[in-house]
């Protein structure tokens, strides 16, 4: 008797609690917008609710993520959108819907207000959760008050021709779970900086603006830095006619620069062509340096990027001459595709073939390579997507993991791929909060190399709402989880690039906005608190 009504007992129990979360799960009312007139909206009925415009916006066919059309509320300071909700919709828990923001300039201000009794009151802050970006990827659930609620407002500050993209809207009966927060970014400064100086700064040395960090070790334990010069403007390769790649040089882990030098420059604005966005690769068997860069020749062949290399057998004191491979890593039809190599650096995986990533943003990210040590070079024919400037690693495993900027998604992409690049698996890393900027990721040490840990290094611009709060993190799991890392520099950043100093130091070349490229250096105990340090003396490989 006592068995039965126990039994009894967990059956009604499992029964209401999953009674309980069906009626959390329970759509009062959904639209997506169909059955309004398309236009500007004024006042329309939706079965049992009513929408209206207190200043500007539209039921658009232009965009939409479920049906034919989505609701456009425009720019402007506070525009609202109200929805009257009949009496049998007044007991809702919660709200949610797709959403999308035109325009990631400032200023940008989402909210929701809900009617009780009568009185307006503010009841979600969204400003930091809607991501800009086509798709609706932004993904918005929303707690309401345990109050009778008469309507909502949904109110939009933004550039008055922007503001925000809504659909698949849903009034939920029960309170909703997983309701949407605003991702974490790192707010933890590291506690001390070894080194922290400007070593390129705009409007000095014959040079508008310097734009695009690549940071490499070199064999014998030098550091290079390598950047675009914009001599006359601060525009990319497709807007200006004079952009050369230099470099500068350390001996002593970045204490000291010497004076820049020039890897590459094809003349002035009268011939017409520029070139941009270094990266390296450093063949560790050969101790031979690859510089790659994007060329144009805007007077011949405007729109065209070529696709150039250099290499220095010198550790980056000399230059060879320019080899273009464009045939060897782009097909023919790509032609006037917008493609480039990304820049900062790319790798040299155990068995010594160097691979690198090239962006096409028409047909996908590929890698390519050399089989052998940078004398010729081929790709593999398979698009990666999504992804834009985007670094390959070599996992312990000999799998490769791609770390990607994403535009418009909110978050840092990561691509796996088990069988040489041949498929990729794919996931937003929504621990890797990222306004849509070029990263560095970088091999730290190895169990294999006699360390006692395995040791990946990330650094990206970790932040929603702009390139700022430039942040390092760490991961012990091949990239499977990350720390919390530690903020380098909490004002603008944009492009970075790390490398491992000789001494077994940190280091990253970045952009503090656009008018440096500022180096930064700091130990392995200063990113963990101390918890952290090399085993044994490092070593560059």
């Amino acid at each position: 008797m006592k068995l039965k009504s126990t039994l009894t007992s967990v059956l009604l129990l499992s029964f209401l609690l999953g009674s309980a979360n069906a009626a959390k799960q329970e759509i009062l009312h959904k639209t997506s917008f169909e059955k309004l007139k398309r236009g500007n909206l004024s006042t329309q009925r939706d079965g049992k609710t009513q929408w209206k415009s207190l200043g500007k916006s539209e039921v658009t066919s232009k965009f939409a993520k479920t049906g034919k059309q989505s609701l456009h509320i425009f720019g402007g300071t506070n525009n609202t959108v109200e929805l009257t909700l009949d009496n049998e919709l007044q007991q809702i828990r919660g709200l949610s819907f797709k959403a999308e923001r035109w325009t990631s300039k400032s200023p940008f201000e989402f909210r929701i207000l809900a009617q009780v009794n009568g009185n307006w009151k503010e009841v979600s802050k969204l400003d930091d959760l809607i991501m800009v970006g086509r798709g609706f990827t932004s993904d918005i659930v929303v707690k309401l008050p345990h109050e009778i609620i008469g309507g909502l407002r949904l109110v939009c500050t933004a550039p008055d021709n922007a503001g925000v993209l809504i659909d698949d809207l849903k009034l939920l009966k029960g309170e909703p779970e997983n309701v949407s927060k605003a991702p974490e970014v790192c707010k933890d400064p590291i506690h001390k900086l070894l080194e922290k100086k400007d070593i390129f700064i705009s409007g000095t040395e014959n040079t508008h603006t310097f734009r695009i960090p690549a940071l490499i070790t070199a064999a014998n334990g030098d550091l290079i830095a390598c950047v675009d010069a914009r001599r006359k403007g601060a525009g990319d390769l497709i807007w200006v006619k004079d952009i050369d790649i230099v470099v500068k040089r350390s001996s002593d882990n970045g204490k000291t620069w010497g004076p820049m030098e020039t890897v590459i420059d094809y003349g002035d604005e009268s011939v017409g062509k520029p070139a941009s966005d270094p990266s390296f690769i450093l063949d560790k068997t050969t101790g031979e340096i690859f510089c790659f860069y994007n060329f144009m020749d805007q007077i011949n062949s405007p729109k065209e990027f070529r696709l150039h290399v250099q290499s220095s057998k010198d550790h980056g004191k000399t230059w060879s001459k320019p080899r273009d491979i464009t045939d060897d890593i782009a097909k023919p039809e790509w032609k006037m595709d917008f493609k480039f190599i990304t820049s900062g650096r790319g790798i040299q995986r155990n068995n010594g073939d160097l691979m690198h990533t090239l962006v096409n943003l028409k047909r996908g990210l590929h890698l390519f390579g050399s089989k052998d040590h940078g004398k010729t070079w081929g790709f593999i024919d398979t698009p990666i997507k999504p992804a834009n400037e985007s670094k390959v690693i070599e996992l312990v495993d000999e799998s490769l993991m791609i770390n990607s900027r994403l535009n418009g998604k909110g978050f840092r992409g990561v691509h796996r791929s088990s069988d040489n690049g041949k498929t990729w698996d794919f996931e937003i890393d929504r621990g890797q909060v990222d306004p849509g900027c070029n990263g560095s990721i970088l091999r730290y040490t190895s169990i294999k190399d006699g360390y006692k840990k395995n040791r990946l290094l990330l650094c990206h611009a970790n932040s929603n709402r702009g390139r700022k709060n430039l942040t390092v993190k760490i991961s012990y799991d091949e990239g499977k989880t990350w720390s919390k890392g530690k903020v380098i520099d909490a004002g603008p950043s944009a492009y970075s690039s790390l490398s491992i100093c000789k001494d077994g130091s940190i280091s990253v070349l970045y952009e503090p906005g656009y008018k440096a490229i500022r180096f930064a250096r700091f130990t392995l105990e200063d990113l963990t608190d101390g918890q952290d340090k090399l085993s044994k003396p490092y070593r560059v490989k």
